[in-house]
């Protein structure tokens, strides 16, 4: 309840016309300030202090800085949240002319204070212009960031504030990374009337950021929970990273989005989190060394080990593809080049693949583990569920498919799945090469064999001419590709890549890699490689001397 009673102490405070000081203390992150502005906002009307200053500490180096800052910062209580219009400008116009030439000293005293005079004119305005702060309402920001002025000046500043000026104030800072401690707990009974702790609870800081209409909320807060984040800077960045990979994910399996979701909000912890027991996200390329280790405990680095096994607890065991992915896109802030889409549409697919494989796999193990005496039914099943998986089987699957149903006396189901699955894999050729495919010679259908055969021989797509040289003669290897297409291509196409300008490759190597086959089954090759050399050689003196350097 930290929240709400904040809420509560901020009303109040804000609402009397008590010249008392409060200090707002709290974590790094977890919304100290907000909260005070939203508090502000909120109860502006009942504000008694027709002044308001806001000054961050942060930065400012000395006490005639600060109290000049008193002067410069400080704006009427009325036009706070108001938008600087003409209605505006209208109704208070004398609050704004002040407010107006306060800042353009602000913005201008360190040129007057290098012109004639000018010095003067400035330190005689910083001397005076702090006696003009009188019943304000003044707020001190990030006092523990102040390192250049003591701490006691800064509290013997506000208790003149308080007690002399008739001003209230407010301290916001963190008291565990306050450096002045003992300076603070000397002077605080003196200078500060009551202080608050705000520390939201996980659900309090989530509600801040996440509202009830934001997509998979239930399941950001359960991973949120998870690792106890309450920065609300950290909620804020994984608001804007989840917002901007979901938008991506139109369509795509609900187990991409939640184990994108997952790793999102655990990368942005170990990226922006102070927590010594999480791991370096820029290290996340060789967690794997770590998560997968076999190690006892006892021979592991303490350190890693805690990273470790909180990792396991959130159900993190392993670094893939997609992880790398977030993990870019977190370091980065956006999605774009990160190759998140490309991963996630993958992973989509397998998980689509996998469920069309479901009712498929559950007919075949009724096929090995039952005796019941449905034959006609069996086979319609099997049939039915192998066409609905037809773009996912494996060759294997369906071999074994189409056997079974050859033993069952349906060729004809048999030979419309080998039908259904050409048509529906044509667009990977690669699937018909047997010699290729790890386990096909264990492929033994004699028809889905000889089919895979022709749809292979017609589907396959050779590389051109130049591709397969060029290939050959930067890596001093080949496939039989490489020399299916050099063996095809035409007299005309050798005298064109040898014409052609090539910035990767020398002419010298294509020229050898060309001509070489002469006392083998592929001596064509070098033939027309030989024909067109001979056109070349024709065209000058010049290229007749350099053509006889291979020989021809």
């Amino acid at each position: 309840m930290s929240v709400q009673i904040t809420k509560a102490v901020l009303k109040d405070f804000l609402s009397n016309a008590e010249t008392n000081v409060l200090a707002l203390t709290g974590a790094w992150g977890t919304g100290k300030t907000y909260a005070w502005r939203e508090a502000l906002l909120a109860h502006k009307d009942g504000i008694k202090f027709k002044q308001y200053c806001y000054v961050s500490l942060f930065g400012i180096n000395s006490m005639a800085e600060l109290r000049m800052s008193l002067f410069t910062k400080s704006v009427a209580v009325v036009t706070l949240g108001k938008k600087l219009d003409l209605d505006t400008i209208n109704e208070h116009w004398n609050s704004i002319a002040k407010d107006w030439l306060k800042g353009q000293y602000e913005r201008f005293g360190s040129m007057m204070k290098s012109l004639p005079h000018g010095s003067s004119v400035s330190l005689g305005l910083e001397a005076l212009a702090p006696s003009a702060v009188r019943d304000t309402l003044v707020c001190f920001d990030d006092f523990e960031r102040q390192t250049t002025i003591k701490a006691e000046d800064v509290l013997g500043l506000i208790t003149e504030l308080s007690e002399e000026r008739g001003c209230k104030v407010a301290l916001i800072f963190n008291a565990e990374q306050l450096g002045a401690k003992d300076a603070y707990r000397a002077y605080r009974e003196k200078a500060i009337d009551f202080e608050v702790l705000y520390a939201p609870t996980v659900q309090e800081a989530f509600d801040l950021v996440f509202d009830a209409t934001f997509p998979n909320r239930d399941l950001v807060l359960r991973h949120v929970v998870d690792l106890g984040i309450t920065n609300v800077r950290i909620l804020r960045k994984l608001h804007q990273l989840i917002t901007r990979i979901v938008a991506t994910m139109g369509g795509l399996h609900s187990n991409v989005i939640e184990a994108s979701i997952a790793t999102t909000v655990l990368l942005c912890w170990c990226a922006y989190a102070p927590d010594v027991s999480k791991p370096k996200i820029e290290d996340i390329e060789n967690w794997n060394k770590a998560l997968l280790s076999f190690k006892k405990e006892a021979e592991q680095d303490s350190v890693t080990l805690a990273w470790v096994q909180r990792l396991k607890a959130f159900g993190f065991i392993h670094v893939d593809d997609l992880d790398l992915a977030i993990a870019r896109i977190v370091e980065r802030g956006y999605v774009e080049g990160t190759g998140f889409v490309e991963v996630a549409k993958k992973l989509n697919e397998e998980l689509r693949s996998n469920e069309m494989l479901v009712p498929f796999t559950t007919v075949w193990r009724r096929f090995h583990n039952s005796f019941s005496d449905d034959q006609d039914a069996f086979i319609v099943e099997l049939y039915d569920t192998a066409l609905h998986a037809i773009a996912h089987i494996s060759s294997n699957d369906l071999n074994g498919t189409v056997r079974l149903l050859r033993d069952l006396n349906r060729d004809d189901l048999a030979d419309s799945l080998i039908d259904k699955f050409v048509h529906a894999n044509k667009a990977k050729p690669s699937t018909f090469d047997l010699k290729e495919h790890p386990f096909g010679g264990s492929i033994d259908d004699t028809k889905l064999r000889a089919t895979f055969d022709t749809v292979h021989s017609g589907l396959k797509q050779l590389p051109g001419l130049e591709e397969a040289v060029i290939f050959i003669a930067k890596n001093s290897s080949y496939n039989p590709e490489h020399l299916e297409a050099m063996m095809k291509a035409s007299v005309d196409e050798y005298h064109a890549m040898f014409l052609k300008e090539h910035d990767d490759v020398k002419l010298s190597n294509l020229i050898k890699w060309s001509l070489r086959w002469a006392d083998s089954e592929h001596a064509e090759i070098t033939a027309k490689a030989k024909e067109a050399l001979e056109r070349i050689k024709a065209t000058s003196l010049l290229n007749a001397i350099r053509v006889s350097r291979y020989g021809v």
